[in-house]
């Protein structure tokens, strides 16, 4: 018997994604959605922040999504920015039911962009089972004019998460990659 044990610190790689957003647009339910795919109908307001891990394979083997599900009130803001240091991607998510979920957006990228001004950020419009107050063209245009790409999803059904996931998830490893190559 061998007495030396091999450790690996790890044998996979790790890919953290922030989502934030205003309260009530759905971040929780959409990483409820994604790693359990279950969905809840009681709203609790998220205090401070969840975590959630999502388990998949690259070319290179496994990998390991943690999702930080970040609390939309204001007065988390202090955690949310102790939060955000090493942040691969980040999405923001809004309700398209609610316009004024939309416009405060531009203020979510903006606390981003405080943390990393290169951070791969993609807009969700959520809520598409909804009554739509904030058309997808007019959605689209805004966020590329603030340097992000937009997708839409819906928590309650499942629709777009898969899509949402794919885009998160490759921006996480190109980010990973750049900052590899820049050391």
């Amino acid at each position: 018997m061998n007495p030396h044990v091999e450790v690996k610190f790890r044998d996979y790689d790790i890919y953290k994604l922030v989502i934030c957003g205003p309260g009530k647009s759905g971040k929780t339910s959409i990483c409820k959605r994604l790693t359990q795919n279950t969905f809840q109908k009681k709203y609790q307001p998220t205090c401070g922040a969840e975590f959630h891990s999502y388990s998949f394979k690259t070319s290179k083997g496994k990998a390991v999504a943690l999702f930080y599900d970040m609390a939309g009130q204001k007065r988390f803001g202090v955690v949310r920015n102790l939060l955000y240091s090493g942040t691969n991607a980040a999405a923001i998510v809004f309700d398209i039911s609610n316009k004024e979920s939309f416009r405060e957006c531009a203020k979510w990228i903006r606390e981003l962009r405080t943390q990393n001004k290169e951070l791969d950020i993609t807009i969700v419009g959520n809520k598409t089972d909804s009554t739509r107050d904030v058309e997808k063209i007019d959605a689209e245009r805004i966020s590329r004019r603030l340097g992000c790409r937009y997708v839409e999803t819906s928590a309650l059904t499942g629709d777009g998460i898969g899509d949402l996931v794919k885009t998160l998830v490759s921006s996480a490893i190109i980010s990973s990659n750049k900052k590899f190559v820049g050391r």
